[in-house]
């Protein structure tokens, strides 16, 4: 039997992850389903799956699967895992209530922004902005406010795994341009998503750092054009000075 540090074993862990990555995507599936998107045999993915339910990463309702708690258990511990991150969940909040409009804090994990806390009071949150969720950088406000605050090496790095993938017309697909948007971002303090990774879809975002330096996360707010654009300084001041309130509350913590 092969070690847990052999290719087989290596290829027996990416099988299960695509697994849990498929249930996500598509919320409940069957095994032929998955076996279908995946081009493996219903056998296959069956013992994968029966693996997963022992441990509670999935859950099974009559023939579909679903993502299991186990998975919401590590999620919680991520959260929670640094100070900071517990801190920036009342900020977000905070600053739903200035701007009244979708609020979020993520952080830059594997070079895509990850959602850890969101605020939208009585309004549906979007799926794109759900707890855990994975964006890209370069065309998202967090993103590329985050992008904005790291070393030139490391953007280089996440370009260099994800590209820059063209998802409305409004796209940041070339790196030059790319570039030159961070050092407008660096010189106001804040990124704008112009309908960039959802069409009609706009934001603004300012990352936060620690005492260091070095970047924890981000803010941002989003909505339609005429919410976001019409009132681009007073938004922009509003998310900076929470922003500001938040790092300070971080280093004095």
């Amino acid at each position: 039997m092969p070690d847990d540090g052999s290719p087989t074993a290596l290829k027996t862990t990416a099988t299960s992850i695509e697994v849990l990555e498929i249930l996500e995507e598509i919320e409940g599936a069957t095994v032929s389903e998955i076996a279908d998107r995946m081009d493996k045999p219903k056998s296959t993915i069956h013992g994968h799956l029966a693996t997963l339910r022992e441990k509670m990463f999935v859950i099974q309702k009559g023939d579909l699967y679903f993502l299991g708690p186990e998975l919401l258990r590590f999620g919680s511990r991520v959260r929670t895992r640094e100070s900071g991150y517990v801190l920036a969940r009342k900020f977000t909040e905070r600053l739903f209530e200035a701007t009244e409009l979708r609020s979020i804090f993520a952080v830059e994990m594997g070079g895509k922004a990850v959602f850890l806390h969101t605020a939208s009071g009585n309004h549906m949150g979007w799926s794109h902005e759900q707890l855990g969720n994975r964006l890209y950088l370069h065309n998202t406000a967090v993103g590329k406010a985050i992008l904005a605050r790291l070393p030139e090496v490391r953007i280089d790095q996440i370009i260099d795994r994800w590209g820059l993938p063209e998802e409305t017309e409004n796209t940041i697909t070339e790196r030059d341009e790319l570039f030159a948007e961070l050092a407008t971002i660096r010189e106001q303090g804040y990124a704008v998503n112009r309908g960039e990774n959802f069409d009609e879809l706009y934001g603004i975002g300012c990352a936060a750092t620690r005492q260091s330096g070095n970047v924890i996360g981000g803010f941002s707010v989003t909505g339609p054009e005429h919410a976001i654009i019409d009132e681009e300084g007073v938004i922009a001041r509003t998310i900076k000075d929470i922003v500001n309130e938040f790092e300070l509350e971080l280093a004095l913590a």
